[in-house]
């Protein structure tokens, strides 16, 4: 009954348990960080009318710092071919750095700091702030979850069952100190904007504050309660209610409060508030004193809270003496009613807008949908020449949201054949459909700021195409414009005016056993979304608005400008902050034009019994033929396969390769076995990378391995294993300040070892 479009996970749990098993691991890496330790805990009981099983899980997590990798420890820039990355940071320092209002006295566009007494421009190797040796690699949690389940017999043919579950997220994570990344002006009476005989704009790191500091504490529930049971002729039924919500409060100390950190720089400002403890000079490093910070800063307690509730009721069964040459007509209809509801409270402040970059409307939603399914099962054939088995399988789906104008239907229809005995040819076709999910509509905006490739970098050299270099020319940038910091000034959110994605998948392939242990698995997969929910990416929206006749294209309107995101402006570029980076860039939600992909999935495998056991080996793999995207009517379409782009769905930094490929030994006996298994990734080249600007633009083909191994012993099971056992680090990439890599796609821990025994009672 599922409408999923890519497949659909089904999690086994032990309903039939019984006995006890414990288990107990611990993990580190070898630079002796990010340890580990995991303990559970199972047990369940049987009668010849019913089971109930319990799990429990606690696990403990140690953080791993930025600072403590050498490929991670500054954020690294560089000037292009020929060049060597240099550490560099953020341009919002500790000692201030100033953009003057005064262009024709400070012409430079990457600022001015003053050190020791004189004013220089800025240098990013030399003032840029270090932001790294304060952020987290892997952030240290806590989590305990619950899980159970209960069926019992009550008569022959009518049974009641129960699930529940439950899990608990305790984590804090450490940030660099917050600075005044919006760019507030500094009035020339200010005695530290006095030297600059005029206004300025600051970018500022209150280091004085110590840092941010994030709390969580997430909840998440689920019950459920329902009969299930035969009748007569042997159908099968099952009603069922469901109750989930998830919960997350945290709370975030060290925010800026905007309002009152203009009213410290202001004098006339500061006079007309009694609270005020004074004016701030910024351009000194260790001025904000306890009192501004009391004054200045703010903590916010952010709640976000999301339910849904389920009724399901399914029948199932076949069409008894009514059957087909390949046996009965199998069948299977359904009905569902769901209700989701979310609700995103801001705290005072952030209601009151006083806290830069945190969200302050109050945003709720809910709606419902009703949703019924038929499904079934044609044995055409079997036993026959040629035809050992051959099955065709239909399915229908109606959906109706409430807050959709109409219904949808869709199908789905399959083969299965097996011409002889070992061999299985297999094809299903199938449209899908998938409304917005409750947070994609209602989330509320935050701000964020991505990195991301500027087309305009020494475009006047470096740039080739030559409508990029007429848009860098008319936004005002000289032609070797650079930047502090790549960091755009973008939100993200919710979008409540989402339609709902369609799509048409198409499958084929075969699956092939062999007396001798060999088999293999082979699919290709066609998949085409229209209005696929995502977003065009930082990247593509910067590049495909400069790379359009005279900003023309509709991308260009998702670049809103520095007043809508409460940036100080850019001398000449409308769509641009004082920094240089586009501003106000628009990254909520929002319905794609199109989207198709296509590749094929391949899994080898072949045992083999040897003197003292067997060995296994595996193969698996994908081949990803095409990743394409329109994010609008009559745009280019975007082919990102083997290329490291923004994945458009997550709206993050991605690889996208062409292939990716496990290969995996195993040898067991009696009381051990030893597992290898080796991850290989393509190479992938930068989406929007120009190999004149930037000299990191290919991310290299990389192989992970590793080792694993377990012995036997009465009711105990000891394992042991190592992971990324040649210590592979991930790929410098320009362009990306988190890092210096994509961490969504490398491992970035390291070596990493761990342990565990396991008791079965």
């Amino acid at each position: 009954g599922s409408d999923a479009i890519a497949g659909v996970i089904n999690f086994i749990t032990k309903k039939d348990f019984e006995g006890v098993e414990i288990s107990a691991q611990y993990d580190i890496t070898d630079e002796d960080d990010g340890e580990t330790t995991r303990l559970s805990f199972t047990t369940g009981t049987s009668s010849n009318k019913g089971n109930v099983v319990i799990s429990l899980e606690y696990v403990n997590r140690n953080a791993i710092w930025q600072g403590d990798r050498s490929f991670s420890e500054c954020p690294l820039f560089d000037n292009g071919p020929g060049s060597e990355p240099f550490c560099g940071g953020s341009g919002t320092i500790p000692q201030g750095h100033a953009y003057p209002v005064d262009e024709v006295t400070y012409p430079e566009t990457g600022g001015y700091v003053v050190e020791n007494g004189e004013i220089v421009p800025f240098s990013n190797a030399m003032h840029g702030y270090n932001y790294a040796l304060a952020s987290y690699m892997v952030t240290p949690q806590e989590v305990f979850s619950a899980n159970g389940s209960a069926n019992y017999e009550l008569t022959d043919n009518l049974s009641v069952f129960t699930e529940f579950g439950m899990a608990n997220r305790q984590s804090e994570q450490l940030m660099a100190p917050v600075g005044t990344f919006w760019g507030p002006l500094v009035p020339e009476s200010n005695p530290g904007a006095a030297q600059f005989g005029g206004d300025v704009y600051l970018l500022r790191r209150l280091a004085e504050t110590g840092g941010r500091r994030f709390t969580q504490d997430v909840a998440d529930y689920r019950m459920v309660a329902g009969f299930e049971g035969y009748l007569p002729n042997d159908w099968t039924w099952d009603v069922a209610y469901n109750y989930s919500r998830f919960v997350d409060t945290r709370v975030v100390f060290g925010q800026a409060n905007q309002p009152r950190i203009e009213t410290l720089l202001d004098p006339d400002a500061c006079a007309g508030d009694t609270d005020c403890p004074g004016v701030w000079n910024p351009f000194e490093a260790g001025t904000l004193t306890p009192e501004m910070i009391n004054y200045a800063t703010v903590t916010h307690s952010p709640l976000l809270r999301t339910t849904t509730k389920q009724f399901m009721a399914n029948l199932q069964g076949d069409l008894g003496e009514l059957e087909l040459p390949g046996g009965p007509i199998q069948w299977a209809l359904g009905f569902e009613k769901r209700w989701e509801d979310l609700l995103s409270q801001p705290d005072g402040g952030a209601f009151l807008g006083q806290i830069y970059g945190v969200a302050s409307d109050r945003t709720e939603g809910q709606y419902d949908v009703e949703e019924f399914y038929l499904e079934a099962n044609f044995p055409l054939v079997e036993g026959m020449a040629f035809a050992e088995r051959l099955n065709i399988t239909a399915a229908v789906r109606r959906s109706d949201y409430d807050f959709l104008d109409d219904s949808s239907t869709n199908t789905k229809f399959g083969v299965e054949w097996v011409p002889v005995e070992g061999l299985l040819a297999r094809a299903t076709w199938a449209e899908g459909f998938r409304a917005p999910s409750i947070s994609e509509l209602f989330l509320p905006e935050q701000d964020t700021n991505p990195s991301y490739a500027d087309p305009c970098i020494n475009w006047a050299t470096a740039q080739s195409n030559p409508t990029i270099q007429a848009n860098c020319a008319a936004d005002g940038l000289p032609g070797d414009f650079t930047l502090s910091s790549n960091q755009a000034s973008a939100v993200s959110g919710g979008n409540a005016e989402l339609e709902p994605e369609e799509s048409e998948s198409f499958t084929a392939g075969f699956v092939y056993a062999h007396d001798s242990g060999f088999e293999m698995t082979l699919d290709y997969f066609d998949i085409e979304i229209e209005n696929g929910i995502g977003t065009a990416g930082i990247n593509n929206i910067v590049n495909g608005c400069y790379a359009s006749e005279d900003f023309s294209s509709p991308l260009c309107g998702l670049i809103n400008g520095p007043e809508y995101s409460g940036d100080a402006p850019h001398a000449t570029s409308p769509r641009r902050n004082v920094l240089g980076n586009p501003s106000g860039v628009i990254l909520s939600n929002a319905n794609l034009a199109s989207f198709k992909t296509s590749g094929v999935d391949f899994d080898f495998g072949y045992g083999l019994e040897v003197s003292g056991g067997e060995f296994d080996f595996n193969l698996t793999g994908t081949w990803l033929n095409e990743y394409k995207y329109t994010p609008f009517d009559g745009a280019d379409e975007i082919d990102i396969a083997g290329t490291y782009a923004t994945d458009q769905w997550e709206n993050a930094l991605a690889t996208f390769n062409e292939w990716k490929v496990n290969f995996r030994v195993n040898f067991s006996a009696d009381d051990y076995s030893i597992t290898w298994e080796s991850r290989w990734m393509s190479e992938t080249d930068e989406y929007n990378g120009n190999p004149e600007q930037s000299l990191a633009t290919t991310a290299d083909a990389i192989m992970y391995h590793d080792l694993s191994g377990n012995y036997y012993w009465e009711n105990y099971t000891f394992s042991a294993g190592v992971r990324n056992l040649t210590d592979e680090e991930p790929p410098y990439l320009t362009n990306n300040g988190d890092m210096n890599t994509i961490n969504y796609s490398y491992d970035t821990a390291g070596r990493y070892f761990f342990a565990r025994v396991t008791a079965k009672f």
